[in-house]
Formats: C-alpha cells, structure tokens, sequence
C-alpha cells in the first residue's frame, strides 16, 4: 500500500513486514473457532467474501480497508483449517467407536513411524509394579475386521507393546490384534487432558498389547520408500551413538541430537527441567543453528561456490528435521534458516520477523492446533524476543548505554576506538575478550529468554528456575562441542578412527554437562515450584505486549508501561498470597487410579491431605496431586496423614515434599513396625526435608479452626493384630454437622473394631481398599448409613457387583474411575457434591 511504501522510504522507519499481520489473524480466526467452534461453511463463506472486499477494494485504491478484508480472509481461512482439523473426522475413523472400556479389535495398518524401544524404567522401591521393555508404532489404520468380513477404516493410532519389536519399520504394513481403547479426558483439575493432547494429532484412540506374537508385518516397504529411508536414517544415526558414546550418556546424546527422549530416564530429565536447561533435550532453533553454522563453516572452506555452500547447508537442514520428526520447534527453525539461506543466495537481507511469521504460518498449516502447544509457544515466543532486542545485546555486552546517552555515531566511534584497541593486543588476551563477550552474549541472552517466557513456564510447568541464565553460559561450552562432535559422528560415523574420536569428544562433554547440571541441582533455591497464573491472564500479558509492538503509536510512555505491567501482575498473583479464609469446608477424592489421595480444605485455609499415592509411578501421583493443589492455589500442606504402610497410599509423597512445604506427617504407631525399603525411603524423604514426623491413634483430634476438625477413630495405639490394611489410620471430618469418613484400605480385624463402636451417620464414605470384593461393605454401609460412598481406584467391573448392596442401603457409589474426582463442599446451606469429569449423580 502507498502508506507502506511511504514508512519504508522514511529513513530509520521499521521496514514493512506483512506476513505478521497474516501470522496474526491466523492465530486469532484459530482461537476463535477452538473457543466458540462455528460450521465450517461459515468460516470458508467469510474467507470468500473477505478476498472478493479485498480484490474490490484494492482495484479502487481503498488499501487500509482492502487490507482489513485480506486478513479478514485469512483469519477465517485459518478458523476454517482448524474446524477440519479438529472437529471433522471421516465416519470410518476407528475413534468413532473406542471406549473407555477395552475391546479386542484386528486390524490392519500401515506403520507410519517406525518402533520406538522405550527401556525399562530403572527399580525403584516406590514403583508398586515393576516396568518392562516398551515400544511405541505409530500407524494409519486401513482395515478393520467384523466378525469375518473386512471393512474400510481410517484413523491415526498409537500402539503400545509390552515388549520390544525393533524390526518394525516405517512403511511396513501390519496385521495386528490388540485392545482398543479411547484415551482417557482429566479426571482431576489441574490435570494434563490426554484425551484432547492425542486430538490435536488427530488420534482419537489407542491400541495395547502384550503379545507380540499377535503382530504380523504382511508386508514390507519399499527400500526406496522416503517414509523408510527416514527411519532408516534415524535408527542407523542411533546406532552409532550407542556404539560409539558411553551407555551411560548414549540415551542422553540421543535425545539431545536425534530427539529420541523415549530413550530417557525421566528422573533424568526431570533434572534438566529443574534448572531450566530442558531445551537442551528439545530439537529446536538452538539445535539447528549449531548444525547451520558448523556446516557453513566446513562448506565455505571446501567449496569455493557460495551458492553450493547454500545449498549443501539447505538440504542438510531439511533432511535433519525430517529425521527428528519435524516438531514445531524445529520446523520453525528449519523456515528461518531456508529463508536466510535465500536472502543470502539472493544478495538481500531478509526480514526477520517476516521469516518467523511465515515460519508461523507454515507451521499452523501443517497442525493449527499446534498454537497450544507449550512447545511451540515457547519457541516462536523466545526467537520472538530475541529477534525485538537483538539489536541491543552488544550494548548490554560491552557496557554501551541502551538506547540513550550516546548518538548512534557516537556509539559507532567507541565500536571502533574499541576493535582499534582489541588489534594492538596480543592474541591471548584478544582469545580472552572474545570468549567472555560470546559468554556475556548467553547470559544476556538467556536472561531475555527466561523474562520473557517466566510466566508461560509459571503457567505450564509451575516452576521458576532461579539459575537458567548463568547455567545455560556455563554449559554453553560443554554442550555446543557436544552437539558438533555429535553431529560429525553421524556424518561421518563410517569412519572407525575417526569415529572413535567424535565419541569420545562428545561423550565427554555430556559428561561434564551433567555434572555441572548436578552441581546446580544441588544448590538451595535452585527451583520453586509455583501455582502460576491462569490462561485469561496469560492472554492479557501477551496480547498486550503484542498489542504495544504491533502499533507503536498506542504505545504509553515507559513509565506507563511498567505501571500497567505491575497493576497486571497484582491482578494475577494476588490472590495466590491474600487469606485464604473462607465460610466452607471442601473435601476432594482425587483420581489417582489404583491408590488414595484426599486433599481436605478447612475453613480457615488450612490443608490436610489424607495418603498420597497410586500404583503406578510415583511421579504421576505426585504430578496428579500437586496439579490440582497448584489450582486451587496451595503452595502450603499443613498436615499429611498416611493411613498405613502400603506403597500405593504414599510413595507421590517424596515429589510432594520436593513441591510444597509441609508442616507435620501423621502416622499410625504401626507404621514403621516392618520397614521396608520403600518405607526407609519414605522416612529419609521426610526427614530431608525437615518435617516434623508425629503418631496418631484413635481419640486424637486435628483442629482445622472455625468448628472444623478431624478426629481419629483407629487404629488403637496398640494398633490391632493382622495386615497393614487391618491398622489404616480413619479419620471423621467434621463441620457444621456434616461428617466424611475416611477408611484407607481398612479390613479385619480391624474393620470389626470399627464396627464396635457406637453407630454413626456419615454423609460421605470411603470405600474401604478401592472398593475390593474382598471387603463386604454391608456391614460398614448399615453402621454409617452414609448418602454416597466413594471408591477410589483403578477401571474395574467387579465393584458392579456390589452395587445392589449399596442401592438397598439408599447409598450411591461414585467410582473415581468414572466419575473423576469428587469434591464435597460443606458450607452454611449444607453439602454439596461435585464430580469433576461426570454430572452430579443427584
């Protein structure tokens, strides 16, 4: 338009960049449609209309109105695309018929990705069941077999095998029997929605097997297949890895150079994110521009040719994302290299942030779900504010004024008074100079990074890595000669020598870079786990810096700037740190599968979390636990209570500790009778920690204030004769007259001491040991006479039998399974009762 031509013929004038315009109308006609979903004809009826205004409008030389119209049509365009993606599915799509319950299904497919081997997870004395040797196939379905005939089907599926099947590759075509089931929804606030994560991939179901002799590949792809020559090249790249790198870092050097995480240890990740170091693990920009620029090294040193140097970079590049699964990060950082290949094939230079919106761009067009990916968030937002201050970062590094003080001639004389300086040193010093202006550059840099994106991770992760900008400058070194040994080793691996030596460079490196990533793991304050900030303030703080770069002549003053941003920060951190007092008391049954975890919330503020554990890993109860406390906004457990010593009532407590603060442990005098080791992990964990661990048994009473309290009912202090079971610590909750009563897994004999006391009436019950047929729950039901029983476990039919039993006792289970948690509010008007994932039974 001529006002564009006009701001870029200004001198100084920012130069015209249209595709961030489009990148964001895109990114607004997607969050409309996920938000309020319209029928795709509308969406392309708009997107016609918009581009029929804009060649009107622009032939009559309306060009602020045509170009209104233009993005109109590609906001809606994108709404559009989304709809496809995300709402309409073929009629044949195998999720159409997926429940919850699994049911054996044969079917015919084509792998899509080859096997990827996840090892078994290393013994841990908490994991109640031992883990063995996995792989992951990601198919396209075909064919679907119906009683004995064969019909068309459709649809991507992940399929899960409990063994190891390194032989299935890329376009292979399989005929397989496994289980179907649909991807489980969050059954918990706070909670990961597995089910919508696997939709945004178009996968609507899964497949799990533990026979592998029940896949049968029929047959084999074509050598020459480009799905097969990628896989290829990917499981030939992870060979040499571990042929040639240590064992011990071998899973670590895949996952930093070929994006094979399935590889490692998630303790050992765990630490990478801890100390904000994670995007070290991720294929992205920072992976790629190591490899761009080694290649443009090597290149212009054996080719004279400029443009075979560009072009030999280019290709590279591009078969490196497609061996690492062109994620959205390294798609991203794929885009901006191709276009600075161009630009200097071209003689131009090239528009930064045009490149990083056509990046944008491409990559909604390949999945527009991809705008909620954290993943993808972080990428663009991290290159993005990289891009908008870059032009500042070598007055920050070398102790220039930032945009004041000095003119730009002035500062263009001191650069080269200084470099004058630098020519008259001897080359030992210039080395040192050097290397701690490149060092100041990370810092500088990963402060920006970790500013900007700070309440993105709050929001997501709920951590704050206090150390993330010096540490990525100390590892800077460690790792980009990992990653340029590693590189070298997959080029050219076929060299034995040779070989051996990029190895040992690179393992080495790895080496050094976990043991300073240890050393900073250790030190105090080097995380804080936070509850973080909602999505609508997100929306704000983003749209807002958005809103002020777009159009600079809406930007207030600086001082207003910062003003609004600490009037939005009071917004949406205050109510984390007011009085949590409050006229009601909530009691919360989470679904943790097979395991117990009661989150009770007294009027005061005041938080009690009755066991804490599951049968799985112990680090998904504790995410499922510390989830949903970070969204009702609790940093503080002021008082644990584990009911006795099975490791599925308590082995999330370890990671909980690691979380929040904790004022006192309750314990039966039982507990530590027959330690096991999982129970010594268990006491070292507390005392670790520093909180206090006290005993508890029947006629003590916690007082959560303003008339609320639990009280103890079991076991005595002598504890009773039988199981662990038999010993489960029960607690009344009580406010305003209501009762809940909490049994843990409590059986005889302890259960017939229970049952010999004075009768009582109980609103809500736990159902004793996750509801088991071992445990009749007539007797408990008469002598507690409660209105709904909760049964805390994982999906299983043989409760069901029970269920005219608590129907003759004017009782409604509610299996935490299906109905996700339950939450119990007790308050002036009475109890009330909420299922999170199901309506309420009432």
């Amino acid at each position: 338009s001529p006002a564009a031509r006009r701001a870029v013929s200004r001198p100084g004038a920012p130069r015209y960049q249209p595709l961030v315009l489009v990148a964001m109308a895109a990114c607004v006609g997607i969050v409309v449609d996920r938000s309020r979903p319209a029928p795709v004809g509308l969406w392309w009826t708009i997107a016609v209309v918009g581009l029929t205004l804009w060649l009107a409008l622009w032939r009559f030389r309306f060009d602020r109105t045509a170009s209104a119209a233009l993005l109109l049509a590609a906001a809606a365009t994108a709404a559009g695309w989304h709809h496809c993606q995300w709402v309409l599915f073929p009629g044949d799509d195998l999720g159409n018929v997926a429940q919850t319950a699994s049911q054996p299904v044969c079917i015919e497919t084509t792998v899509l990705r080859g096997a990827r081997i996840i090892p078994p997870a290393p013994p841990d004395p908490l994991r109640a069941m031992r883990q063995t040797e996995r792989t992951r196939i990601l198919l396209e379905v075909e064919r679907v077999r119906d009683g004995t005939q064969w019909r068309t089907a459709s649809g991507k599926v992940e399929l899960l095998v409990d063994a190891g099947l390194p032989q299935i590759r890329a376009g292979d075509r399989l005929r397989l029997f496994a289980h179907l089931t649909a991807p489980a929804h969050a059954l918990n606030p706070g909670q990961l929605d597995y089910a919508l994560y696997l939709r945004a991939d178009r996968r609507r179901c899964l497949l799990r097997t533990s026979h592998p002799e029940g896949i049968t590949v029929i047959q084999e792809a074509s050598g020459f297949s480009p799905r097969r020559l990628v896989d290829a090249v990917r499981c030939y790249g992870n060979r040499l890895l571990w042929q040639y790198i240590n064992p011990d870092r071998a899973a670590l050097a895949a996952a930093v150079l070929l994006g094979a995480r399935e590889q490692l240890d998630p303790q050992r990740t765990e630490r990478f994110v801890e100390i904000g170091v994670v995007h070290w693990l991720v294929i992205a920009g920072l992976h790629v521009g190591i490899l761009a620029g080694a290649l443009w090294f090597v290149c212009r040193r054996l080719w004279r040719s400029r443009a075979a140097a560009i072009a030999t970079v280019g290709a590279i590049i591009v078969c490196y994302m497609l061996v690492t699964d062109a994620q959205p990060p390294v798609v991203r950082a794929t885009i901006l290299v191709l276009g600075t290949c161009l630009a200097m094939a071209l003689g131009r230079r090239g528009l930064r942030f045009n490149f990083l919106a056509a990046a944008a761009l491409v990559v909604l067009a390949m999945n527009p779900s991809d705008l909620f990916n954290p993943g993808a968030q972080l990428s663009f937002l991290s290159v993005a504010a990289l891009l908008a201050t870059g032009a500042r970062l070598s007055f920050l590094v070398t102790g220039l004024t930032w945009f004041g003080g000095k003119t730009p001639q002035q500062q263009h004389e001191a650069r080269h008074l200084r470099r004058l300086v630098e020519s008259m040193q001897s080359r030992p010093v210039r080395a040192v100079r050097a290397l701690s202006r490149t060092i100041g550059r990370v810092v500088v840099t990963g402060g920006i990074i970790w500013l900007v994106a700070l309440p993105l991770v709050m929001a997501r992760f709920h951590l704050v890595t206090l150390y993330s900008p010096l540490v990525n400058a100390f590892i800077w070194i460690p790792m980009e000669f990992a990653m340029i040994s590693g590189f070298a080793l997959l080029l050219f691996g076929w060299v034995p020598g040779l070989a051996h030596i990029l190895g040992g460079v690179c393992d080495g490196s790895l080496w050094l870079t976990e043991r300073c990533i240890g050393m900073v793991r250790a030190c105090p304050g080097s995380h804080v786990w936070v509850p973080g900030p909602a999505d609508w303030w997100l929306a704000g703080f983003y749209g807002g810096i958005i809103v002020l770069a777009a159009f600079p002549v809406i930007r207030p003053p600086r001082r207003w700037c910062l003003a609004l941003l600490a009037a939005w920060m009071l917004v949406g951190f205050a109510p984390t740190v007011l009085d949590r007092h409050r006229a009601a008391m909530d009691c919360s049954f989470l679904a943790v599968g097979h395991g117990l975890a009661v989150v009770v919330e007294f009027p005061t503020g005041q938080t009690l979390l009755y066991d804490a554990g599951e049968m799985a890993a112990p680090n998904a109860g504790t995410q499922t636990i510390a989830g949903f406390l970070w969204s009702r906004g609790i940093t503080h457990i002021d008082a644990v209570v584990l009911s006795h010593a099975d490791v599925d009532h308590y082995n999330a407590l370890p990671g909980l500790l690691d979380r929040f603060s904790v004022g006192v442990v309750y314990v039966s005098p039982v507990m530590f009778n027959d330690p096991t080791q999982s129970l010594r992990l268990l006491r070292s964990a507390i005392q670790r920690a520093g909180v206090p661990l006290r005993e508890i048994w029947a006629g003590d009473r916690l007082s959560g204030g303003d008339d609320s309290f639990a009280e103890v009912l079991h076991p005595p202090h002598a504890g009773v004769r039988g199981s662990t079971n038999a010993n489960s610590i029960i607690l009344s909750v009580n406010y305003r007259g209501q009762r809940v009563l909490l049994t843990g897994d409590l059986a005889p004999p302890g259960l017939e001491d229970v049952l010999a006391e004075e009768p009582s009436h109980y609103t809500v019950t736990l159902a004793p040991h996750h509801g088991s047929m071992r445990i009749d729950p007539t007797g408990l039901l008469a002598w507690s006479t409660p209105q709904w029983s909760v049964i805390s476990g994982s999906p299983a039919r043989d409760f069901r039998r029970f269920l005219p039993i608590y129907n003759r006792a004017g009782c409604t289970p509610l299996h935490t399974s299906e109905y996700g948690a339950v939450m119990v509010r007790i308050d002036a008007a009475g109890l009330k009762l909420h299922c999170y994932a199901r309506r309420d039974p009432q």
